[in-house]
């Protein structure tokens, strides 16, 4: 295992900014934008088109998209870093999960539950040693049985999702107050409709 893999749980985290973002689409700032391209051409220079660094700057030039709403950008780069990191580390590596996750959010974001589904379970499938990512695709996947309607397995994913995100994450984290609060939602959503 050389140190770029062992290692790729850290530079994940810090390429990513801690973890993937969650369903909800964010506002964009195209200094972000910028930011990720300008960091992506140094990752080119340095190591190369098929690097998982390079890799790593496309997943965060694709999250930078998606919380834009360039949704068709987000998943071209996202598409783009997970098939470096599949030729790299294969298809069940955890360097994938960040890149699904983006794809999830995506395909989420424009109400293509089914591919959303897909995405999150098989970045939910790769495993738990995708830390803080691995809590990203367990609250992805509920907020898309949340938004289909489906609050019990929703209310579950949320529960676990919760668990990771306060194993894994410092106390007080925006993401656990996150799911957190879509717990709490999805569990009054369940009674409103218990009740009709």
């Amino acid at each position: 295992m050389s140190w770029l893999h062992g290692g790729i749980l850290v530079i994940a985290a810090v390429l990513a900014r801690g973890a993937s973002r969650n369903v909800t689409t964010v506002p964009g700032n195209t200094g972000e934008i910028t930011a990720a391209r300008e960091e992506l051409l140094r990752a080119e220079a340095a190591h190369g088109d098929n690097h998982p660094v390079t890799a790593f700057m496309l997943s965060n030039l694709a999250l930078a998209m998606r919380e834009a709403g360039y949704f068709n950008y987000a998943e071209h780069y996202a598409h783009q870093a997970l098939a470096i990191l599949e030729r790299r580390f294969g298809p069940t590596d955890v360097s994938l999960v960040p890149a699904l996750n983006v794809l999830a959010e995506a395909a989420a974001s424009q109400a293509r539950y089914t591919q959303a589904a897909a995405f999150t379970d098989r970045a939910i499938s790769i495993g738990p040693d995708a830390g803080a990512h691995y809590g990203t695709a367990l609250h992805n996947r509920a907020a898309i049985y949340q938004a289909e309607g489906d609050f019990e397995r929703a209310a579950e994913l949320y529960r676990r999702a919760l668990a990771v995100r306060e194993q894994v994450l410092p106390a007080g984290h925006p993401y656990i107050q996150l799911t957190r609060a879509a717990l709490k939602q999805v569990r009054r959503s369940a009674k409103v409709t218990a009740h009709r």
